[in-house]
C-alpha cells in the first residue's frame, strides 16, 4: 500500500550563495551559472527531477538492500533560493519510484494536476508493486492516490512519458525493461496505457523491437540480453513516441491509433558500434534534431582508448531514416588534451532536455553540462554546474560507496535549471549571460581547470568514424539486470 506523507515543518538543509540569504555551504564547482538554493529531503537517495506550478517532485531510487521507500517528493520552489519540501508519496514497500511527471489534464472524468510514477522492485527481492501509481496533486501538499496498473511481470516502469493529445485522450507511455523475457515474449517491454481516467487506467497495447520489429533484426536482436526499452517518450502532439531499446537503438513509432504502434524509423547503431546503450533522448521544439544519450556505469575499453559514452545527434527532418550529424561529451568523459579521463566517479551521459538552441546534461559525476546545440554539426559547451562531493563517503545506487556527486536528473523551469544529485538532493541554480569569458568557480581544494580533474570547458567533438574506432575496442555489454543505471 502505498502512502502519502504530509510535511507542515520539516526542516531541510537549504544551503544557498553567500549573501543570498546569509547562509552558506559547500560549493559546487560552476562555470556561466550560479547557484540559487538546494534541499536535500530526508530518507531518500534520489532519483528523476520534474518541476509544475511551482512544485518539483524528485523520485525515489531504489538500493539493493531494499530500504524502507521515501516515496516522491513535492518541494515548493517558488522561491527557488529557499526550496520547502511539501510532502511524500508513491512510497511502496519493496519498490522505489525513480521516474515521475506531472501535468494539468483535462477530461470527462478528471479537471486536475495528475501525477504518474513509475514504480519498480527493488533489490533483487521482487516483493513490491509494479506498474504505473496515478496521483492527484492538485494540492501538492496533500497528493491523492488515484490507481495503479500493474505491469503483469516482476518489472515495473522504469521510465515513462504523459501526454493529453488534441483529441483529448492522455497517454502514457511506460518502459518495462524485462517485460518481454519475463513473458516469455507474450509481452512486450514497450506499454501503452490510456489515463484519460486516471481512477480506471487501461493498457492498450504493448509492444518491442524483437517481436515487433524488422523482420531481420527479430531473429539478431531476439537472444541478446542487452535490448531492452528503457525509455519512452510522446512528441509530434502524442501521435508519435520514442522508445530508447538500449543495444537496438532509438525506435519511432506512430501511435495514432494507439492500440496499434507501427514503426517508422530507427536511430540504430553502425555494425562497428560494439558498445550500444541508448538509453533516453529529447526532441528539439521543432522536432528535427533528436539528441540521445549513451548510458555507461564504466569506461569503455582499455588504457589509453578508454572513453565513457557519448551523445549522439540525429537529424531527423526524415524520421524515416536519422541522420547522424555529430556526438559530444564533456572532456571528463573522453580523452582529451591530456589523453586521460575521470575515474574518480561516473562520467556518463545520463538525461538530457533541449529548449530552444540550448541543451541542458545531467552527466552524473561531471554534473550538468550547458551545450549550444544553435550548430547540430558542431555542438558547443558554454557552461556547467557541479555540485560538491559529499563529506564522507555514501552508498547511492550504481556507484556504490563514493563522494563524487552523482547527478541524475536536469529540468530547466522559469528560469532556473534543477538538478537532482543522487547523493545530496535538489541543486537550483541560473546560467548567467554569456558577457565574455565564462567565470569558473571550484570548491576548495579542486582545480579549477579544464581536463578530466576539473571543470572541463573544452568538449571533445567525436566524429562518426572516431566514434566506431572506439568502440571497436570497447568489447562491453550492458547485462539487462543488474548493472543498469536509471
Amino acid at each position: 500500500m502505498a502512502r502519502a506523507v504530509g510535511v507542515a515543518a520539516l526542516a531541510a538543509t537549504v544551503l544557498v550563495p553567500a549573501g543570498a540569504a546569509g547562509q552558506a555551504g559547500p560549493a559546487p564547482r560552476t562555470s556561466g551559472t550560479a547557484l540559487v538554493g538546494h534541499v536535500d529531503p530526508p530518507g531518500a537517495v534520489h532519483a528523476d527531477v520534474w518541476a509544475f506550478r511551482g512544485v518539483a517532485y524528485l523520485g525515489d531510487y531504489r538500493s539493493g538492500g531494499c530500504r524502507p521507500p521515501a516515496g516522491v517528493w513535492a518541494i515548493d520552489v517558488r522561491d527557488p533560493a529557499h526550496p520547502r519540501p511539501l510532502a511524500s508519496f508513491a512510497a511502496f514497500p519493496g519498490s522505489d519510484g525513480q521516474d515521475v511527471w506531472v501535468g494539468a489534464v483535462r477530461t470527462a472524468t478528471f479537471r486536475g494536476d495528475l501525477a504518474a510514477v513509475g514504480i519498480q522492485p527493488c533489490g533483487g527481492a521482487g516483493s513490491g508493486f509494479a506498474g504505473l501509481a496515478l496521483y492527484d496533486v492538485t494540492d501538492p501538499a496533500h497528493p491523492r492516490s488515484l490507481a495503479q496498473l500493474p505491469t503483469g511481470v516482476a518489472s515495473g516502469v522504469h521510465e515513462l512519458g504523459v501526454v493529453q493529445r488534441p483529441d483529448g485522450r492522455v497517454l502514457a507511455l511506460e518502459a518495462v525493461p524485462g517485460s518481454f523475457p519475463e513473458s516469455g515474449g507474450a509481452r512486450g517491454d514497450l506499454r501503452i496505457a490510456d489515463v484519460t481516467d486516471p481512477r480506471h487506467p487501461r493498457e492498450l497495447a504493448d509492444w518491442d523491437v524483437r517481436r515487433d520489429g524488422p523482420p531481420a533484426q527479430r531473429a539478431q536482436l531476439g537472444a541478446r540480453r542487452d535490448v531492452f526499452c528503457h525509455s519512452a517518450w510522446p512528441f509530434d502532439r502524442g501521435r508519435k513516441l520514442f522508445a530508447s531499446f538500449w543495444a537496438a537503438g532509438e525506435q519511432f513509432l506512430d501511435i495514432a491509433d494507439p492500440a496499434r504502434p507501427r514503426l517508422v524509423g530507427q536511430a540504430a547503431y553502425a555494425p562497428a558500434d560494439r558498445f550500444r546503450a541508448a538509453h533516453s533522448g529529447w526532441f528539439s521544439a521543432d522536432e528535427r534534431l533528436f539528441v540521445q544519450n549513451d548510458e555507461t556505469l564504466q569506461p569503455v575499453g582499455q588504457g589509453g582508448a578508454a572513453t565513457w559514452t557519448v551523445q549522439r545527434l540525429y537529424d531527423t527532418r526524415r524520421l524515416q531514416a536519422p541522420v547522424l550529424l555529430a556526438t559530444f561529451a564533456p572532456e571528463q568523459a573522453v580523452p582529451g588534451r591530456d589523453g586521460r579521463i575521470a575515474r574518480d566517479g561516473i562520467y556518463s551521459v545520463h538525461n538530457a532536455v533541449v529548449e530552444g538552441t540550448r541543451e541542458y546534461v545531467s552527466w552524473y559525476s561531471a554534473g550538468v553540462r550547458v551545450v549550444d546545440l544553435s550548430d547540430p554539426r558542431r555542438p558547443r559547451e558554454t557552461a556547467w554546474f557541479v555540485p560538491p562531493a559529499t563529506a564522507a563517503d555514501q552508498e547511492a545506487g550504481p556507484a556504490g560507496q563514493g563522494r563524487q556527486p552523482l547527478v541524475w536528473g536536469v529540468y530547466p523551469y522559469e528560469g532556473i535549471v534543477l538538478a537532482s544529485d543522487m547523493r545530496s538532493g535538489l541543486w537550483l541554480f541560473r546560467v548567467l549571460p554569456v558577457a565574455g569569458p565564462a567565470a569558473t568557480t571550484a570548491a576548495p581544494g579542486a582545480a579549477a581547470r579544464a581536463g578530466p580533474a576539473g571543470g572541463g570547458r573544452t568538449p571533445l567533438l567525436l566524429g562518426t568514424l572516431t566514434v566506431a574506432a572506439v568502440a571497436l575496442l570497447a568489447g562491453l555489454v550492458l547485462a539487462r539486470r543488474g548493472r543498469r543505471a536509471g
